[in-house]
């Protein structure tokens, strides 16, 4: 009898332990109502490894570098998929130090808002330009009417940003408006409004047909950019010459894309765009 009532206390026992809870914590700060970034560089210059930031200050608080969270390259930015889509810093004015090969080549403040931002620099010698990011995305022009009315072929959307320069110390003068071909008309169609250096079209719904049923659904968007006159963009080819621009990229169906046009539009290093996906 008395070992049939200890194992029975020693089972209570354990059942009680086991039902006790246990906070579960995470090394995370609540985001509340902080700044929520993301850093571009475009300076008009090469992408070589002389030209990378080797270490970006924020506030004096190292944010990213070469031995964290990457280097920021020249038409590129930070952070990336794997740390993370937004660095996070108090709103109000923000100070960006960058360090490049052991010393500070640019040291300047902007004010930041609380929500998602894009800060873009430029110029080693300029302010950053500060563009909101529109998330969560819920007032976005559509093709078709009220986003509400999206199909499941067509929820991809992009925005155009434009930090194109005429010369290596010149920002492009005109607007630019960015163009995309319809998948199903075959018809070129303005992203949102003309864009000035430094501004964004706004963010636009992009139809994606896909042509695999049983499949993520991805297809091949083809885009160019027309200026003031109503032309196709003229750019310096990579081979020499001025061509007029056009490309293209994959468009994923469910994603949120900024394309962003940098370099400079009449010489080296040739002008282009580059996706960033922000969703």
């Amino acid at each position: 009898m008395k070992k049939n009532t200890y194992i029975f206390t020693l089972i209570s026992m354990i059942l009680l332990v086991s039902c006790e809870k246990h906070q579960i914590l995470y090394d995370t700060d609540p985001i509340g109502d902080k700044a929520e970034f993301q850093l571009h560089y475009f300076e008009p210059i090469t992408s070589d490894a002389s030209n990378y930031i080797d270490s970006v200050f924020v506030n004096d608080k190292l944010y990213s570098s070469v031995l964290g969270s990457g280097q920021l390259v020249p038409y590129n930015g930070v952070p990336g998929g794997a740390t993370g889509r937004f660095f996070a810093v108090e709103a109000g004015n923000v100070n960006f130090k960058f360090w490049r090969r052991g010393s500070v080549v640019y040291d300047r403040s902007v004010t930041l808002t609380k929500g998602k931002q894009n800060v873009f620099v430029h110029s080693i010698t300029k302010d950053p330009i500060v563009i909101e990011n529109g998330y969560p995305y819920t007032d976005i022009k559509s093709p078709h009417g009220n986003s509400a009315s999206w199909n499941t072929d067509s929820i991809a959307t992009v925005a155009f940003y434009n930090f194109l320069y005429e010369d290596a110390n010149t920002p492009y003068p005109g607007k630019i408006q960015y163009q995309y071909e319809d998948g199903r008309t075959k018809e070129w169609k303005n992203v949102g409004r003309a864009a000035a250096f430094g501004e964004s079209s706004g963010r636009q719904q992009i139809l994606i047909v896909k042509s695999v049923f049983n499949s993520s659904g991805y297809v091949v968007v083809n885009y160019r950019m027309v200026d003031e006159n109503g032309e196709v963009l003229r750019l310096m080819a990579s081979s020499g010459g001025m061509v007029n621009y056009s490309d293209w990229w994959t468009g994923y169906i469910g994603r949120a894309y900024m394309h962003i046009f940098g370099g400079i539009r009449t010489a080296t290093p040739v002008a282009s765009i580059r996706q960033w996906t922000s969703l």
